[in-house]
């Protein structure tokens, strides 16, 4: 048959069946996922004409038949300090570009709380959310809705307290913790550690520090701490300073996060002190900067991708399967071994 019979970009399912020679319930279930039920020769000439003829699955007449969407919300804070929610957000895309599902973002902020994206994802009838909450309580209000309406949630990265089980899917925090104070004192023992975290409230952070401490008290190691007021270095600088120019400072340090890390080298470098000879860093999350600091920044690696991909699979998998009880997934943080420590 002469396929273009047919205008591209117009063809239906019906003609592509009858260029295809099969009937429309087959081409329906090839083109629709079920390809597996029927012989690769059938499957692959259906796909190979529906292509030709410039057929497109029409997904908002699929969801008036089948109740959903085929979207799914996703929130993610305002990522202005790191990459690694981008990460996050590549993951749960690379999950679902081969599915009929396609992400709506939003980033969530002090103008556009979860409440209110909340509210935009449910008003466009979404099939699930995933939701990396912006602080570790959340307004257990801002789920009436989606509870009332049974709406799948996974939460990403940081636990929610307040609110009924629900599927997580983050990093061991507490074990990444440990395994940087483990890594210090596999290369040495006489070191004075110091930990560098920030002063918030955050769960994830001061879990890590909690695995760090933890570890180096059941050594009878001591470690001396040094919390900060901020994220930015122009605020964090002048306490950096002072510790580092402390005659008892330490010189193994741990930094919560690569951030911290970065502001530590700058400390160091206006004091002269040169790492990793006079002061040994680690960092935590492998953001994308970290391989280029002078000398790169040994760390611990949070898989954001991984992270991402693994919660968009849980997601769909209770769309697709309905309710079962609440699950936790933690992805172990990686050593990523460079040059600021020897």
């Amino acid at each position: 048959m002469n396929h273009d019979t047919y205008k591209k970009n117009t063809a239906t399912l019906a003609q592509v069946a009858q260029a295809s020679g099969v009937s429309r319930q087959t081409a329906g279930r090839i083109l629709g996922g079920k390809a597996h039920k029927h012989k690769p020769d059938t499957v692959e000439r259906v796909k190979q004409i529906a292509e030709d003829l410039g057929y497109r699955t029409n997904l908002l007449a699929k969801s008036v038949v089948a109740g959903k969407t085929y979207s799914i919300g996703v929130l993610v804070p305002r990522a202005n300090r790191d990459s690694f929610f981008a990460d996050i957000i590549t993951g749960i895309q690379d999950a679902l570009i081969d599915t009929e599902w396609v992400p709506i973002i939003l980033q969530t902020s002090e103008k556009s709380g979860e409440r209110s994206c909340i509210r935009q994802q449910v008003e466009r009838r979404v099939d699930g959310i995933l939701l990396i909450p912006h602080e570790n309580h959340v307004d257990a209000n801002h789920f009436s809705e989606i509870i009332e309406r049974q709406i799948p949630v996974v939460i990403i990265n940081a636990r929610l307290q307040n609110i009924a089980p629900v599927d997580f899917i983050g990093t061991d925090e507490f074990e990444g913790g440990k395994r940087a104070a483990e890594y210090l004192l596999s290369i040495s023992r006489r070191w004075k550690f110091g930990i560098v975290r920030n002063a918030g409230p955050s769960q994830n952070l001061g879990q890590r520090a909690q695995g760090f401490l933890q570890t180096l008290e059941n050594e009878r190691k001591k470690c001396r701490e040094l919390k900060l007021i901020s994220w930015k270095t122009e605020d964090n600088l002048p306490a950096l300073t002072a510790f580092l120019k402390k005659k008892d400072r330490p010189n193994a340090l741990f930094c919560i996060t690569d951030i911290h890390a970065a502001q530590v080298y700058k400390a160091a470098w206006d004091l002269g002190l040169h790492i990793p000879s006079d002061l040994a860093v680690v960092g935590y999350a492998d953001l994308d900067f970290a391989p280029y600091l002078s000398p790169s920044l040994t760390t611990f690696r949070q898989d954001g991708k991984a992270i991402g991909q693994a919660a968009a699979e849980k997601l769909l998998s209770r769309i697709q399967q309905g309710p079962v009880e609440a699950s936790e997934i933690l992805q172990p943080p990686e050593l990523i071994e460079r040059q600021s420590v020897k």
